[in-house]
């Protein structure tokens, strides 16, 4: 798949962009758009990637994954949101090809291409600079795609990711081509005298037009002399080459629903210029859609009569979504991206932690230490309304995708960090889950960055299965956040006892030991619960019950080590130090479960593959390796000593 994607890649590349001339001033930058038309543009639905979602989620995802950012800024101090952006490249090409879209992250990638390399190694280029090199990036791009990408070098993955770019933007640059044009069709045949403007009409009266025509001729063709056949056919196939011309780069954006409730595939003008020369397909097409797009484009610079005219095309395109029940949410999305949930979430974490940090050193201020609680509960509700928001946009359960996970067992940590406190009110459990809280809204945000792709994508049909996914991927999130936060005060233990730090409160140990203990406990039941569910939903999906998948194999390595744990404890074989050692091997298999498994890419659960994560997950285990050690070094010298009370770490 990703071969055959690239390859049209390259072909729309070589076909599509050369009627662009190049110049060497950079055009007067157009008004800017009003508030109000930018709040109706927000809202105007649109499919991509198999659902209906608003052209502002489209045009935020679109700018991150070419530019590395959700808002426009350039070397000419030029500001522009994600939404202004789009507009400015969909009605204004002239000036957007010379924005600096693009975000190469080594020179070697444009320098490759034959174009001159910015002073800064990462760096942004337009596609202005990037059209002399775009023959060079089609080759290269073809001879690429045919390496397996395990083995492409850093360089040539750039350049492939590059062409996908440039061939994304190209699509929205010529979107509007076909606005531009009009349509005739010279000579005497009978499919002429349906066309005798002689300026010619728009693409959306020639569509109307000509299926009329073509069937009328198609109805004569028998009594037809040669000299008229061959006059038809030169016609037909004139107009036919004009319309796939017109069409070529019109393919980016589906804004009109289909007619058949029926149908789920939305429309782009390259799509109606197709369906309707089609006589299998008895349908009509919303041409009136396409008439009041081409009526924008012609009314570009005339603001007053371009928000009427949009307005009226964009309460038609809603009604229709409407009508099948594809816009209800439209507006929900809006306001939970203008919300930044998830980035206000991650610097309230932030300054929670400071906050528990400065209450540390000044212990005299009691009100700092009521505070405290409250701090993490703040950023805490924000994650969880963003969560549930999107739990109701979609109308799914709240973990779905990989990024959702990260968003949940996140919102688990926290929780279980606020009910500890509750109960212990020594201002650990809350600084743990301050600092879990925005390490994984970190981890979030970054991921989001990187893939640059919709965090609320339509599923694969095997996951698309809501009840089991409320209970069996749910559940066992829970069990990983749970088992992360575990491990996070382990690491407190551990350190705490490196450090000496609080040494002379007999039971600050023992107790931070047994809230270790307690988590465990806790974190293992919902693992176990998870794994016995993921069964179920694996016996109704695939057929069985277990299959030794990676991913349910890390699932078991959780459970199997937790009940160690648990045997050992209740034995008496390991005390604090030991259940605090065993937690953070505990981390460590739950991100091999969580992430590890992913980079396989075998087994029925490959869907989660993160590209660019092995050397974090390197680091991560090297690290946690060594505070294990450390802990087992901590945990042998209390042994071979007969410490006092205040200084030994072991439960009476």
């Amino acid at each position: 798949m990703m071969r055959k994607g690239l390859v049209a890649i390259i072909i729309f590349m070589t076909v599509c962009g050369a009627a662009t001339a190049q110049s060497t001033e950079t055009p007067t930058p157009p008004p800017r758009w009003d508030k109000e038309i930018l709040d109706r543009f927000a809202t105007l639905p649109v499919q991509d990637q198999g659902r209906v979602k608003p052209l502002d989620t489209f045009a935020q995802f679109t700018l991150l994954r070419l530019n590395g950012q959700r808002r426009f800024s350039d070397e000419d101090r030029t500001r522009l949101s994600s939404l202004e952006w789009l507009l400015n490249v969909l009605f204004y090409p002239e000036v957007a090809m010379h924005y600096r879209n693009f975000l190469v992250q080594s020179s070697e990638a444009v320098v490759a291409i034959g174009i001159p390399a910015h002073a800064e190694r990462r760096d942004r280029y337009s596609y202005h600079e990037l059209l002399p090199g775009r023959a060079m990036l089609a080759t290269l791009a073809q001879r690429y795609a045919e390496i397996p990408a395990a083995q492409r070098s850093r360089v040539e993955q750039q350049i492939l990711h590059l062409a996908t770019n440039v061939h994304q933007f190209e699509e929205l640059l010529y979107f509007f081509e076909f606005a531009r044009r009009r349509f005739t069709v010279p000579g005497d045949s009978e499919l002429a005298t349906a066309f005798p403007e002689a300026e010619g009409v728009p693409l959306s009266e020639a569509l109307r037009r000509a299926p009329a025509v073509l069937g009328s001729v198609r109805d004569r063709i028998e009594a037809m002399d040669d000299a008229a056949l061959e006059a038809e056919r030169a016609a037909m196939a004139g107009l036919l080459n004009e319309l796939e011309r017109a069409v070529a780069g019109s393919d980016g954006l589906a804004l009109f629903p289909p007619e058949d409730p029926d149908d789920m595939t939305w429309r782009s003008p390259a799509d109606l210029a197709a369906s309707v020369f089609d006589v299998s397909r008895q349908r009509s097409e919303p041409l009136d859609l396409l008439a009041g797009l081409e009526r924008l484009h012609a009314l570009r610079d005339d603001r007053a009569a371009f928000t009427a005219a949009f307005n009226a095309f964009h309460d038609a395109v809603t009604a229709r979504a409407a009508a099948r029940g594809e816009y209800k949410k439209i507006p929900l999305e809006v306001a939970y991206y203008r919300g930044n949930y998830m980035f206000y979430s991650q610097w309230l974490y932030v300054l929670s932690f400071i906050l528990i940090a400065v209450s540390w050193v000044m212990p005299g201020r009691r009100w700092l230490h009521y505070l405290n609680p409250a701090a993490v509960a703040a950023p805490t509700a924000l994650l969880i309304i963003g969560i549930t928001l999107r739990c109701i946009i979609r109308g799914r359960p709240p973990v779905t995708t990989l990024y959702e996970t990260i968003l949940f067992c996140t919102a688990v940590a926290a929780v279980t960090a606020l009910i500890i406190e509750a109960m212990s009110r020594r201002r650990i459990a809350v600084a743990v889950g301050a600092f879990l809280g925005a390490l994984g809204m970190f981890i979030a945000n970054r991921y989001e960055a990187k893939e640059a792709v919709d965090t609320m994508p339509s599923l694969v049909a095997v996951l698309d299965t809501n009840f089991w996914l409320a209970t069996h991927v749910t559940t066992i999130i829970i069990g990983y956040g749970a088992c992360f936060f575990a491990s996070a005060l382990a690491h407190v233990c551990i350190f705490g006892r490196l450090l000496k730090v609080r040494e002379q409160d007999p039971d600050f140990y023992p107790h931070l030991a047994r809230l270790v203990y307690g988590v465990v406990c806790f974190g293992l039941f919902f693992s176990i619960v998870g794994t016995v569910l993921g069964g179920i939903w694996a016996n109704e999906s695939w057929g069985r019950f277990w299959g030794w998948d990676p991913k349910e194999n890390g699932a078991l390595m959780i459970v199997l080590w937790g009940l160690a744990l648990v045997h050992l404890r209740l034995g008496g074989h390991i005390r604090a130090m030991g259940i605090c050692v065993g937690a953070v091997v505990l981390g460590m298999i739950t991100g091999f479960a969580w992430w590890g498994v992913n980079l396989l890419g075998v087994g029925l659960h490959s869907y989660g593959f993160t590209s660019g994560i092995l050397n974090i997950l390197l680091a991560f285990y090297a690290m946690e390796t060594a505070v294990a050690a450390l802990g087992i070094l901590i945990g042998a010298r209390d042994n071979a000593r007969d410490a006092a009370p205040a200084h030994d770490c072991a439960e009476r």
